[in-house]
């Protein structure tokens, strides 16, 4: 897999296995089936009645569960059909550096592109902040409750290792590259930018700017180096510095 598969146009069925493999389908799925099966379970181990804390808690663990099982599902998809998804350009592994698929020169740009993007993107959104007033994204809020149920272990693996991971693969992935050639058009970095943000729930023009500019930002670094994993470091950099934010309060 890591050598990478050789282009081709994706048809139906890897579109459908992408996205039902996708941590957006099995969040809801392992929530469904915790909600479901977990009350069943609960009251053949114990005598306690379900409350509402213990329901709630139920649904977090679907999310968790959900998106870090969408991973093995997904690469193994990927496997399985060989799917152009990862390592796209076909790079050995003297031409990559760190990362297999990126080189020195994806490396020097990111090194330029990250900082200078993402200061023009909080300015953005400081101004935005300024005129129409601070609020917190939904999606933000639900992921800070989870840490209350959740052990951080487990939160660091979902949101800083598999979501920049699963997240990409589908978004900057499948959305973005056609399959059969390297390149992408514009219009499908602002299609998945615009997906990526409507997923995150977004509630105002300010949440919207969060995740679509986000969106945008992970989907030209894709266009720009021609791969998926450009996007999967900023967006690993992006969660990594958010839940160290989540663990300083």
């Amino acid at each position: 897999m890591l050598d990478g598969y050789s282009l081709r146009k994706y048809d139906w069925k890897d579109w459908v296995l992408i996205i039902i493999s996708s941590s957006l389908v099995l969040q809801v799925l392992f929530s469904l089936l915790i909600v479901n099966f977990g009350p069943i379970f609960m009251r053949i181990v114990s005598s306690s009645p379900l409350t509402y804390e213990v329901f709630e808690q139920y649904v977090f663990l679907g999310i968790v569960y959900g998106t870090i099982g969408s991973l093995p599902l997904t690469l193994w998809i990927i496997y399985r059909r060989k799917i152009p998804l990862i390592n796209r350009r076909q790079l050995t592994k003297e031409q990559s550096f760190i990362i297999r698929g990126l080189t020195k020169k994806d490396w020097k740009f990111l090194l330029k592109y990250i900082p200078s993007s993402y200061f023009i993107y909080m300015m953005g959104q400081i101004m935005l902040a300024y005129f129409l007033g601070s609020s917190e994204p939904v999606n933000q809020m639900a992921v800070e409750s989870l840490f209350d149920y959740v052990p951080h272990w487990q939160m660091f693996i979902m949101i800083v290792i598999v979501a920049p991971i699963a997240e990409e693969l589908l978004f900057r992935g499948i959305l973005l590259f056609p399959g059969d050639h390297l390149k992408t058009t514009w219009l499908r970095v602002l299609i998945s930018a615009v997906l990526f943000g409507l997923v995150h729930n977004p509630t105002d023009l300010l949440s919207l700017y969060t995740y679509v500019g986000m969106g945008f930002i992970f989907s030209y670094a894709s266009k720009r180096t021609e791969t998926v994993e450009a996007a999967m470091v900023y967006h690993f950099l992006n969660n990594l510095l958010g839940f160290l934010a989540v663990l300083s309060l």
